[in-house]
């Protein structure tokens, strides 16, 4: 993993992240804070940039490239969009990373750490956790049904495989 800092002057960086729903309308003075809170990451292909199990207070956005997510070793999702959010549930909720998240092919990542929140005003602190909870949720909701429908499916093929299959009655010859 290359990790930099993020150049606030970058207006080539600055319009990439402006194309990040969550960034979409935030103007220079919020981006600027962001990225003195952020790093830029680049990850080589089968390199793990979250462990399922570890803890820690960052969320990740993809910039480029594809991510593979991993359950018990199990692929149970790709990311492929810019803007892709990952590692928030760990933020969420305090608890250890629920899945490995490994590159598939170079990336570049942005990972913010959330536990600025801790240092904000009162007011601030409740206004960047509303902005990060309502991006959370939107997430979580597509998840939520990708996963329905990938339950729903398995669920019919585990019910064709359990139910016996009709066979063709035969009759003894005359």
């Amino acid at each position: 993993m290359k990790e930099l800092d993020l150049d606030p002057q970058d207006e080539k960086l600055l319009a990439q992240f402006r194309r990040i729903e969550i960034f979409h309308g935030l103007n220079r003075q919020h981006l600027t804070e962001i990225f003195n809170l952020s790093r830029l990451r680049s990850y080589e292909n089968g390199e793990a940039i979250i462990r399922e199990g570890t803890f820690d207070h960052r969320v990740f956005f993809l910039l480029s490239g594809q991510v593979s997510v991993q359950r018990d070793g199990v692929e149970i999702s790709h990311l492929r969009r810019l803007g892709d959010i990952f590692g928030e549930m760990g933020v969420i909720d305090g608890s250890p990373r629920s899945a490995t998240i490994v590159a598939s092919g170079q990336c570049t990542v942005l990972a913010l750490d959330f536990s600025f929140t801790d240092r904000l005003s009162e007011g601030d602190r409740v206004l960047a956790l509303a902005l990060l909870y309502r991006v959370f949720a939107e997430v979580l909701a597509d998840r939520l049904r990708r996963a329905d429908a990938r339950i729903a499916k398995l669920e019919q093929e585990l019910l064709r495989k359990q139910t016996p299959v009709a066979r063709p009655a035969t009759f003894p010859k005359a």
